[in-house]
């Protein structure tokens, strides 16, 4: 697992107040957090928020803990109260869109990742996880914008390839459904024979 950094839109730094007890355990979960020990980290993040540290930072970094152990209910809480917070955040906007992709709710995970401004790449895996929540409410149209923008970002990832032939192939768009598939096939072989559903 690669180590985690703070990402470019947050505030660095750890002004808040707070015991000595909890500040040391802030600073032990930012070193198994950096070191890519998410698991490890989450209870010492609760427990440096628990004896007082208050800022933003902990909170996110503790939603991320949630979202790599798959507690996604729990991430919810955290990063629902970051955009409270500061709405226009894009990163937070991001990851609770994606709580709300990976917790099925469509309609929310649409609104926050549409509300991502486009000119953020950070999160340009957005437009794939856009495209697959539209082809699944059955608006094509817009999964296929969607996908298109996540070719250009991601031009060798053959999931998006392969889930632009999904969309294609359901608009009866066959031809470039084809291409699309063979392209996915070309960079992934294990591709070639899968079930043309969308892949998540």
């Amino acid at each position: 697992m690669q180590p985690y950094s703070t990402p470019k839109c947050m505030q660095s730094g750890m002004n808040s107040e707070g015991s000595s007890p909890a500040k040391q355990a802030y600073i032990m979960g930012l070193k198994k957090y950096r070191d890519g020990d998410l698991k490890a980290a989450c209870p010492y993040f609760s427990q440096a928020i628990d004896g007082g540290i208050d800022d933003f930072d902990i909170l996110y970094y503790r939603g991320m803990c949630h979202l790599e152990a798959g507690d996604y209910q729990l991430a919810l809480i955290d990063f629902e109260v970051l955009v409270r917070q500061q709405p226009e955040n894009p990163e937070y906007l991001f990851r609770r869109g994606f709580v709300h992709y990976k917790l099925g709710m469509s309609t929310e995970a649409i609104r926050d990742l549409a509300l991502v401004p486009e000119d953020f790449d950070d999160c340009s895996i957005r437009w794939h996880y856009l495209a697959v929540l539209f082809y699944k409410l059955g608006d094509y149209e817009a999964a296929l914008g969607a996908i298109e923008k996540a070719l250009t970002k991601f031009p060798t990832m053959p999931k998006i390839w392969f889930n632009a032939g999904v969309i294609l192939a359901a608009m009866n768009l066959n031809d470039r459904a084809d291409l699309a598939f063979v392209t996915a096939s070309k960079i992934d072989s294990r591709l070639t024979n899968a079930s043309r559903m969308i892949l998540e």
